[in-house]
């Protein structure tokens, strides 16, 4: 039997345990309780799989109501995480999921932000596109189409399209993100059960997905020199680390809610998404 995944539950075991397997840092969607969320039941299908892995929540508000603020919190909360644990593990071998606005995070946590009205996030240093062998999101509000890591069924940008992908070029044999038809978020659709189905039609791909590109970063690790040399931390920040503090019970509807203000945002830019964020609430109603 595969060995369960360890549940990273604090601080100090962040800072000191190397796991054998993957180490997973798993971004939750809006208004689900902290925690992993529905993403942790596809992160405990890869460790199933990848005996001696670890499955670690990034403590972010992930809330709807201050959503530019809540959403940045959560791409540095990611970065940080992984800048912290290969400083510490420097053979480390790391994956990222995350869900509607945790799939956002995890996408600005690799490319930076550059969607519209967004505060400017720093990229992930491109030196560490061999230590995150993969990104996987659900649902991604800064969906773009015509890119190498564009899956489902989806043909329209989401809700807040990224407008700049240089920096997410290093990763992007790395990043896989499904977006489907009528997802109201990625998608602009209207069908608001779309953006929960990816766990029942996608769960097994991610899962090939990450255990591939596993499988083929140990075999890499294992052909090459001992004397490799480890990936370079001089530019990693020293921002707040990632939320140690798990949950794998929550019961959570994973769909964002309206927002009052958006906080980054000028004031028209603001008022705007504001307006377009509710009236999408009120469609769903």
């Amino acid at each position: 039997m595969a060995a369960v995944a360890q549940a990273v539950s604090n601080t100090t075991s962040l800072n000191t345990t190397c796991v054998t397997g993957i180490y997973m840092l798993v971004a939750r969607g809006s208004s689900e309780l902290p925690g992993l969320g529905l993403m942790g039941g596809v992160a405990q299908k890869v460790s199933q799989a990848i005996p001696g892995s670890a499955i670690v929540p990034i403590d972010y508000p992930a809330t709807f109501a201050e959503y530019v603020k809540s959403e940045v919190s959560g791409a540095l909360a990611i970065s940080s995480a992984v800048e912290s644990y290969t400083r510490l593990c420097p053979k480390a071998k790391i994956a990222l999921l995350g869900y509607s606005q945790g799939g956002q995070a995890v996408m600005d946590s690799l490319c930076g932000n550059s969607e519209v009205g967004f505060v400017v996030t720093p990229d992930l240093a491109d030196v560490y596109d061999s230590v995150v062998i993969a990104a996987v999101t659900f649902g991604d509000p800064s969906h773009i189409i015509n890119v190498p890591w564009d899956r489902g069924t989806s043909n329209k940008t989401g809700l807040f399209p990224r407008k700049n992908i240089t920096a997410c070029e290093p990763f992007s044999d790395q990043i896989r993100g499904w977006c489907d038809s009528g997802d109201t978020y990625c998608d602009l659709g209207t069908n608001r059960a779309v953006h929960g189905s990816y766990f029942a039609n996608y769960t097994t791909d991610v899962v090939d997905f990450i255990v591939s590109k596993f499988n083929a970063s140990t075999a890499s690790t294992s052909t090459s020199t001992t004397t490799t040399a480890a990936p370079s931390t001089s530019t990693a920040p020293t921002s707040t680390s990632a939320s140690t503090s798990a949950s794998t019970t929550t019961t959570p509807t994973g769909a964002p809610s309206p927002t009052s203000a958006a906080v980054g945002l000028t004031p028209s830019l603001a008022g705007f998404a504001s307006l377009v964020l509710s009236v999408l609430y009120m469609v769903m109603l």
